[in-house]
């Protein structure tokens, strides 16, 4: 199945009226953590119970690591850090710890799964 894309217009920048055609990816669904179980316990000797758990676990393993600072690395597929931000001050001392906050989780892909980005088949729908 090929990764399917609309094509939609935008405006390129402030103050241009001059739109653009861009593709937009168009989701095929989402995958819950039973349907990976199902499938990934069809690649192993684990059962698809046994997966779940493992997943479950770590989700909440690597949700206490990114909490205490950590990044978490799992190989061949990427690295999770937390981003953190706060908004400006005049001083080093008014930036304390109350004012600075999680915005979001990042993601980088390991160079590997990168790779297989270039075999990937794009269907217009």
């Amino acid at each position: 199945m090929a990764f399917q894309y609309e094509v939609k217009t935008k405006r390129s920048g402030l103050g241009t009226k001059e739109a653009k055609y861009y593709a937009i990816p168009v989701r095929s669904g989402e995958v819950s953590t039973r349907q990976l179980a199902r499938e990934i316990s069809k690649r192993c000797s684990l059962s698809e119970t046994d997966v779940r758990a493992t997943l479950i676990a770590l989700t909440d393993t690597m949700q206490d690591f990114l909490h205490d600072g950590f990044s978490v690395k799992l190989d061949d597929l990427g690295r999770f850090t937390i981003s953190a931000t706060s908004d400006g001050f005049d001083s080093p001392e008014e930036c304390t710890a109350k004012k600075v906050r999680a915005n979001k989780i990042c993601f980088m892909a390991d160079k590997e799964l990168k790779k297989n980005l270039k075999g990937i088949e794009f269907e217009r729908k």
